[in-house]
């Protein structure tokens, strides 16, 4: 059974962030969870948010929309918004290869991602879908809806324990 923690539908500005992230901080610490979970909540929670704050494309803004929720002893974070098919298929097959890796692949890849010269303030390297991957100690899930002919809704589903 899980319980619902946050629930947000539109667009995702800063203040939605800094009001869902102190929600979900604040069941942790009231739920008395171990410290490196509450850490690992927080830190995903921020990722995820500022992925759809930072990636949803210009005229879909008000397709964001996250949800956390209490599932036994743990988290689950969903997270998404409408982009083009083809960001959508790309972002799906990227996290088809982090899911494939294990812990030391991923510290690995985290290392040459930080040494890309690529990377920019709005971020673009991958480096949030990494984070998260290392964070949460479950695959994450993608599930994608279409929206019309070229745009769909992508979800990105993560667990905590």
């Amino acid at each position: 059974m899980s319980a619902s923690i946050f629930e947000h539908f539109g667009t995702i500005q800063r203040s939605d962030m800094e009001r869902l992230v102190d929600r979900g901080e604040r069941y942790a610490l009231e739920a008395n969870d171990p410290v490196p979970l509450r850490k690992r909540l927080v830190n995903v929670v921020v990722e995820a948010l500022e992925n759809v704050l930072c990636h949803t494309p210009k005229g879909l803004e008000e397709s964001g929309f996250a949800r956390l929720a209490r599932h036994g002893d743990g988290y689950v974070l969903m997270v998404g918004n409408a982009l083009p098919v083809a960001s959508a298929v790309l972002m799906t097959h990227r996290v088809e290869i982090l899911n494939e890796m294990d812990d030391a692949d991923l510290r690995e890849h985290h290392l040459k991602l930080l040494a890309n010269e690529g990377r920019t303030e709005r971020g673009g390297a991958g480096m949030g879908l990494l984070t998260m991957a290392r964070r949460t100690n479950h695959p994450i899930r993608t599930y994608s809806v279409p929206r019309d002919h070229t745009t769909c809704y992508l979800m990105v589903e993560l667990t905590l324990t």
